[in-house]
């Protein structure tokens, strides 16, 4: 992110400037302390009755624990909007809250935002520091999602936390229920009116103005307390000539009290702050350097300065005091001026506004300027330029209103916008809406010469339509069409490079994973799909390895372990020459899945130790939490629950108390090492929780293993009906995909609750769509494996043997290392040589360099002389 994006961003949550003569409203900000035992706190009134104000007086008083947002038209975007509200958060006492939810925030592809604030909240519950999140302007989103997903947050907000919201106009979302429980408390119009007292006490403080009483009166009446009124009324009575002339004029008969004061204001101001205003009113945001443009000055610090110091309605954005923003009472007043006296010079404005913004990288701000000009093909350009920072940020809705701000796409976007809207669409759930365009974008693909653009173009329509066919479950169009449309085409460089994952573990959860639905469809049409783009010369492309470790895991689910293995040796090279955790993690975790169900433990063990040599040499922090998990996971498969429970350590105890989907793998590991421990109670109110979020999300494999899970938790407890229950619920989703491997890989625990099940009767065990086959079918690959022999590995003194890594660390550490020269000689950080060292002293189970080499020495893994 450039440095002025950052200084951007930093005006949006950084507490405006207050100003050390306001009136001090004690009441008010008594109310607001309030706030601090309730869970919301809405200011609501028009604009000019000094809600910012308010609200950044009482932040003032509480610097450390106030997290500021000031919100625009552009946060109409839900990533963008939770984006900012964890930046935000992040900065007033949550430190590494934007680092771990930022893979998460990327997931909303297919995730649900509410699964995404779940995360939020649990991190927020991690602490007890109370914090308080302000939001300003509230009544500039009007994006239906947003307002959902801000009452799902409000309603599990944790105690420590507060929201106070500054608004115009009403919530859009109820309220009442807060009230009524003493949660919520109002600011209204009427208590936000300066009284009598205030009113003398701004003049004469604020302003140095000493009025008689009676003129006091007249103002307070006259405006009825609205601050803007008062403040505008200030500024035209500094000239003591003029002020009998206002008084006598200012007879409290207007109709419209807003317009004859701002006039007042306005005609005061000499021509050239005039012009300078007019100029720069279309600026949302300005600073000295964008203002000189817009005018054709040099003057910019200057005049903004000298406004800023006559109090006319400029607010400060920053604590240099470099950008600022107009009062927006005073900023509509102006546009409603320069509408009026030069009806086109706002349109060259936003002309210059954006050609400015985009010189200067900031190209949101280019964008929506370019589009406010009617400056259309310089949008084009800014979007094609731009379009993949979006997509990398999530902000789809913003991206997707841009393209639709165009009047005629046929004509003034290029076909790969076009495509980019339809993929956006599809994206965001519209894919009916999606469809439009297609006939219209092939043939315009046809007619084309033959070129390297139309190969690129053919290309990106065949990875958009494909992606569409997924959506709508129109897989016979997609494969009958593809042989007609696509030929031997290289890669679209912005679609066939998407990377669809940041945070799962397995492929088969996310929506290209089609959330676990598995049939003789799903796979021919997969099988079909790779062979298509293998092909056209798209074998190695992530959008294709992306759909061959679905169907890899797919073949795990349906024990087809050879078939699994071969497409697994395809995907992984591919992933560590890209470095893509979220292709390796899934393909290395299934080998070792693979690896278990054959057998062989250390294998297993290796296969997510080469998960882990990767990821911290990457860097991706993330993903060692999962890793650590699915070691455990092994550890208690093996009946290790010591280790177990000291790989479970490694994870943060937070995790547990407030369960969330996207921390599934860890969560149900710790339910096997809850129900290890006979502790099925609690495993049971972990599985409850993650049972709502699994439905809601649409998630089939995790519906099967929490099933099952909650299952053996009520067996444990002794609650038999209960449990068979559960199970029934696990084999009709089981059953109707042909799982295997969800039933198999807890088979031992399971198989005396699934045998049972044959002796009770029908009508309160299985329902009819249950196979009484697929059960029998179960049964006997269970009874298979128990009787079979594991492989021997070779025996190791470890329960975990080093990898070979670790083991030429240990060998640089029997020569005297420092780790500063163990780090040169590897490549890495110390930080990273410090983690490996952790792993090592874990392994051989001791807690010091001298401790490791001594039973280093004993196990033979170095030589005694070197020590």
């Amino acid at each position: 992110m450039s440095t002025l994006r950052s200084i951007m961003l930093r005006t949006k949550t950084t507490t405006p400037a207050i100003r050390p003569n306001n009136v001090a409203r004690n009441q008010l900000l008594r109310q607001l302390e309030e706030g601090l035992t309730r869970k919301l706190t809405t200011l609501c009134a028009p604009a000019g009755y000094g809600k910012t104000t308010l609200l950044s007086q009482w932040a003032a008083q509480h610097p450390s624990r106030c997290a500021w947002l000031s919100l625009d038209e552009m946060d109409n975007d839900l990533i963008r909007f939770w984006k900012y509200v964890v930046a935000t958060l992040s900065q007033s006492g949550f430190p590494e809250l934007s680092e771990r939810l930022e893979p998460l925030i990327g997931a909303i592809s297919h995730t649900s935002i509410f699964t995404f604030i779940d995360s939020l909240l649990y991190e927020l519950e991690s602490t007890e520091q109370s914090v308080s999140l302000l939001l300003d302007d509230y009544h500039l989103i009007t994006e239906e999602h947003i307002h959902a997903s801000l009452s799902y947050f409000l309603d599990y907000l944790p105690f420590s936390i507060h929201v106070y919201i500054a608004t115009r106009t009403s919530l859009p979302f109820a309220t009442s229920k807060w009230t009524i429980r003493g949660q919520a408390s109002h600011i209204t119009l009427e208590q936000l009116r300066f009284t009598h007292t205030e009113t003398a006490s701004f003049y004469l403080d604020a302003h140095g103005l000493s009025l008689l009483p009676n003129q006091i009166d007249q103002l307070a009446m006259s405006t009825e307390g609205w601050v803007a009124g008062l403040q505008l009324a200030a500024i035209s009575l500094r000239n003591p000539f003029h002020q009998e002339r206002f008084f006598n004029g200012f007879s409290g008969s207007h109709r419209d009290i807003s317009e004859y004061l701002l006039h007042e204001v306005w005609l005061r101001l000499t021509p050239d702050v005039q012009s300078f205003l007019l100029s720069t009113c279309v600026l949302p945001r300005l600073d000295a350097s964008i203002c000189n443009r817009l005018t054709g000055q040099n003057n910019g610090q200057k005049m903004l300065a000298s406004l800023l110091s006559q109090n006319i309605f400029l607010i400060p954005l920053d604590e240099y005091q470099t950008w600022y923003r107009y009062h927006h009472l005073f900023g509509e007043f102006l546009l409603a001026q320069l509408q009026e006296m030069h009806p086109q010079k706002a349109i060259e404005l936003h002309r210059i506004a954006s050609e400015c913004f985009a010189e200067r990288q900031l190209f949101d701000e280019a964008i929506d300027h370019a589009l406010a000009a009617s400056h259309f093909s310089f949008a084009a350009v800014l979007l094609e330029q731009h379009f993949p920072q979006m997509i990398q940020r999530g902000e789809l809705s913003t991206l997707l209103r841009w393209l639709n701000s165009f009047p005629d796409k046929s004509a003034m976007l290029s076909p790969s916008l076009r495509m980019l809207a339809a993929f956006i669409q599809i994206l965001c759930g519209q894919a009916e809406l999606a469809q439009g365009d297609f006939a219209e974008l092939e043939a315009e693909c046809a007619a084309m010469e033959d070129s390297f653009e139309k190969q690129q173009l053919l290309s990106s329509l065949f990875f958009v339509r494909s992606n569409l066919a997924f959506a709508l479950g129109h897989f016979e169009m997609l494969l009958a069409e593809s042989d007609i449309l696509y030929q031997n085409l290289p890669e679209s460089p912005l679609f066939f490079s998407f990377n669809y994952n940041t945070t799962e573990p397995f492929i088969r959860r996310t929506s290209l994973g089609l959330k676990g639905v598995l049939s003789a469809q799903t796979e021919f049409v997969g099988k079909m799909f790779i062979g298509k783009l293998t092909e056209h010369g798209w074998q190695d492309s992530l959008f294709n390895m992306y759909v061959v470790q679905a169907l890899a895991e797919g073949y795990y689910e349906w024990n087809r372990l050879d078939e699994s293995h071969a497409l697994l040796e395809q995907v992984e090279p591919i992933a560590r020459r890209h470095q893509i955790p979220g292709l390796l993690v899934p393909c290395l975790l299934t080998k070792a899945k693979i690896a278990f169900a054959s057998g062989s433990v250390l294998h297993a063990r290796k296969r997510v130790e080469e998960a882990l040599d990767a990821i911290i040499t990457w860097g991706e922090e993330y993903w060692l939490n999962p890793l650590h998990a699915f070691l455990a996971k092994l550890d208690l498969a093996e009946g290790h629950i010591e280790q177990a429970q000291m790989r479970i350590a490694k994870i943060p105890a937070s995790f547990w108390d407030k369960p969330v989907i996207q921390r599934e793998l860890e969560l149900l590991t710790y339910v096997r090492l809850l129900l290890a421990s006979q502790q099925g109670a609690e495993a049971l109110r972990i599985l409850d929780t993650l049972k709502l979020a699994s439905k809601r999300e649409g998630l089939l494999t995790s519906q099967v293993e929490i099933a099952v899970l909650q299952a053996l938790a009520n067996q444990q407890l002794g609650s038999l009906d209960e449990a068979f229950v559960y199970l029934q619920e696990a084999l009709l989703i089981g059953g109707a995909n042909g799982y295997v491997r969800s039933f198999l890989d807890d088979g031992e625990a399971l198989y005396l609750l699934l045998s049972s099940s044959k002796s009770r009767n029908k009508k309160q065990v299985l329902h009819q769509s249950v196979s009484e086959a697929y059960v029998e079918q179960l049964l006997e690959l269970m009874t298979t494996k128990s009787s079979s022999k594991r492989k021997t590995d070779h025996p190791s003194p470890l329960l975990e043997p080093l990898t070979g890594k670790e083991m030429i660390l240990l060998s640089m550490l029997s020569q005297g290392a420092s780790n500063k020269e163990i780090a040169e000689a590897l490549g890495n950080t110390v930080g990273t040589v410090k983690v490996y060292l952790h792993r090592i002293y874990g392994k051989l189970g001791v807690n010091n360099r001298t401790q490791a080499l001594l039973k280093a020495q004993e196990f033979s893994l170095v030589e005694a002389d070197s020590i």
